[in-house]
């Protein structure tokens, strides 16, 4: 009994600890990630870094043990200093030659399962690394998660521009050329992050032509590069590529995400992630997820004209802009998705898809939107009863939000009155009424749904 009680005390510690962790790694950005992995150094510069640079390190030295603060089963850490040359500089400014501290655990076996690209942001001598540092004394720290990226090769000529973003594109684009499998991942991976962030920067730079056209330019090379990095024979490089590609609003085309979505996640299991790239992220099951997540949050963004920096909107006199990837075909791509036994057996991927069914409210999905009413998720059921509300102008149906997500007029109104319900009250309200919306749409259907015979011609227009 005593020996079953500490086993399971043991548990719940390890379990609170790994809670904690990646409760502390999301705080830093979306998605969660360490050791470099998922870093999105656009946000690590601009939020968590008070130096950024690439360097070569010379030299490591261990400066003391120091109590470990992370998990409870690593009560000692190994403080290091590694005396590193300077070879540039992103943002800030340093001497040729810095110390950086970071830490290292002291024993392997009480990492609880996980491994050092897992826990730690681990220095090695004469490796070249973008670092992202905070200052220390006269020293400068490296974090444990998030702040450092492989990086090859030693000299990148920054010819996009000097800011910090587009020098850092310069050297995630030398590293999609390099032979080391890892900087390449990472490269592809960060030219999604730095192409949402320019396209964001994009509208509000639009006054100023000259930094407007550098910033739509180098766009423009990080697309190409992730156009060529899709036909990449590496499983992992290509699918992460595609999920870039909807960062940088370069649509890859509905076959590739396809694929994926019919991979069979014991094609490229956790384990199997782990053993190659030290964590667990790159299994075909968390890619997969993480491809319909990467679209959803796309489309929170509006599509930028990449010629003068305007908004494009759905309609003329429409108050709502067009959201997602220009010449992506949404319609299409989630009427088969849906299909697949991986988005069937998942909730949060129904969801994200529901999500941005709502977002773009196109009457071509129409019938995926009633085909989600039936789902065993009342979120994406009444996501899905939202979505035919706006696409609709239906009379009926889903005060859960305000009108003026689904009404024009109603959203000119908006701008002089304010929300008309709480939040809660509009949960509420559709909570108390779902059946009744959920008759009224499939009635709607029988009445109309012939009108949708042709819902499988493609996209045209913008989008």
């Amino acid at each position: 009994m005593k020996h079953r009680i500490l086993s399971y005390k043991t548990f719940l510690i390890a379990t609170f600890s790994m809670c904690l962790f990646f409760h502390q790694a999301e705080s830093l950005g979306f998605p969660a990630g360490s050791n470099g992995w998922h870093l999105n150094s656009s946000f690590q510069t601009k939020a968590n870094a008070d130096l950024v640079c690439k360097v070569k390190i010379q030299s490591i030295r261990q400066k003391r043990i120091v109590r470990g603060n992370l998990y409870p089963g690593e009560p000692e850490l190994l403080e290091m200093i590694a005396t590193s040359k300077v070879l540039s500089v992103i943002k800030g400014e340093c001497p040729g030659s810095i110390d950086i501290t970071f830490r290292r655990p002291t024993k392997d076996h009480l990492r609880l399962g996980h491994s050092l690209g897992e826990l730690y942001t681990d220095l090695l001598e004469n490796e070249v690394c973008l670092v992202f540092l905070k200052a220390s004394g006269s020293n400068y720290a490296l974090g444990r998660i998030q702040s450092k990226a492989r990086v090859d090769p030693e000299v990148v000529d920054y010819n996009l521009g000097q800011t910090p973003d587009l020098k850092l594109l310069a050297e995630f684009l030398a590293g999609c050329h390099s032979e080391n499998e890892l900087v390449k991942l990472q490269a592809v991976e960060e030219l999604g992050y730095l192409g949402d962030a320019l396209i964001r920067k994009l509208r509000s730079s639009r006054e100023n032509k000259e930094s407007f056209q550098t910033m739509a330019l180098a766009l423009v090379r990080a697309k190409e590069a992730l156009m060529k990095m899709r036909s990449s024979d590496d499983l992992v490089i290509r699918n992460i590529a595609i999920i870039s590609s909807f960062q940088a609003d370069d649509s890859p085309g509905i076959e590739g995400p396809l694929e994926l979505l019919r991979m069979n996640p014991s094609d490229f299991d956790p384990s199997d992630s782990l053993k190659k790239y030290g964590i667990r992220d790159f299994c075909v099951s968390s890619l997969q997820l993480r491809l319909l997540k990467t679209m959803d949050a796309m489309t929170r963004r509006v599509i930028v004209d990449l010629k003068n920096g305007s908004v494009i909107w759905r309609e003329k006199s429409s108050p709502y802009p067009y959201r997602g990837v220009r010449g992506f075909n949404y319609a299409g791509f989630y009427r088969q998705a849906l299909e697949c036994e991986v988005v069937k057996n998942s909730d949060p991927m129904r969801s994200a898809i529901a999500n941005v069914l709502w977002i773009r409210y196109e009457k071509l999905s129409v019938p995926e939107m009633i085909k989600l009413l039936d789902d065993s998720n009342m979120h994406i059921r009444g996501t899905a009863v939202s979505a035919l509300r706006k696409c609709i102008h239906s009379d009926l149906s889903n005060s859960w939000e305000p009108r003026h997500f689904y009404d024009p007029a109603a959203a000119k109104e908006y701008m002089h009155s304010g929300i008309e319900k709480k939040l809660e009250d509009r949960q509420k309200d559709y909570q108390d009424y779902e059946q009744e919306y959920i008759l009224y749409w499939k009635k709607w259907w029988q009445e109309h749904k012939n009108e949708f015979g042709t819902v499988e011609k493609a996209n045209n227009g913008i989008d």
